[in-house]
């Protein structure tokens, strides 16, 4: 029974954790798309290429937050 618990509070946790990484990708895709606080510049990226950029992160984190929910909403 205790490990049962152990492993929910786990997957939870770790649900969480996974959720908040593909939302921080998903905005940072957005912010260096856009070059709030100069973010293109600081990472030597070229505007041609930053929509490439945008879409790698966007899937990365549209992926990784569905699997974060789905391991926080597991029974």
């Amino acid at each position: 029974m205790k490990s049962m618990e152990t492993k929910i509070i786990l997957s939870k946790t770790v649900g969480v954790i996974q959720t908040g990484i593909g939302v921080t990708a998903m905005v940072f895709a957005f912010l260096a798309f856009y070059d709030i606080f100069g973010i293109q510049t600081m990472l030597g990226v070229s505007p041609e290429s930053i929509g490439l950029y945008l879409w790698v992160f966007i899937i990365f984190g549209m992926l990784s937050t569905i699997s974060g929910l789905f391991l926080f909403y597991e029974r």
